[in-house]
């Protein structure tokens, strides 16, 4: 990190705030380059980030125990959409926080996302800072905040 970059800044700002305890995040991206940026500043902050290329991966990733507390997905893929990741995560017990990343000039605000089980929905290029305040409001032990 050469402290250049938006993620290099939202980083250093970030790193003196700990995540309220270790998490597991899957997070799917098609774009290689995207998802390997935001898994080392993830990673970098403590989270335990694995990531998945595409929808199938993905579904494969869901169903070995333990789920993720945090799912982060591109609301476009190659095989599958946000929508069925997200419909897969919701069976899960627990079912993870869900948030859809996407480069589309949609709605975030839509109920429709909400009825897919999605707490929120990011533009890319995605805020870090808010982000992490979203992430950093979830703590397994407590379930999901309101």
């Amino acid at each position: 990190m050469d402290g250049n970059t938006p993620q290099d800044k939202a980083l250093s700002d970030s790193v003196s705030t700990p995540i309220p305890s270790p998490q597991r995040v899957l997070l799917v991206d098609d774009n290689a380059a995207s998802a390997s940026g935001l898994s080392r500043v993830l990673t970098a902050l403590g989270y335990n980030v694995t990531v998945a290329g595409d929808g199938v991966s993905a579904l494969a990733l869901l169903a070995t125990p333990p789920p993720p507390d945090i799912l982060l997905t591109d609301l476009r893929l190659p095989d599958l959409d946000g929508r069925e990741l997200a419909g897969a995560a919701r069976k899960l017990v627990p079912p993870p926080r869900v948030f859809l990343i996407t480069g589309w000039d949609i709605d975030p605000a839509s109920d429709e996302y909400l009825s897919w089980g999605i707490e929120d929905v990011l533009i890319k290029p995605i805020d870090l800072q808010f982000l992490l305040s979203l992430m950093r409001r979830t703590d397994p032990k407590e379930g999901r905040s309101s």
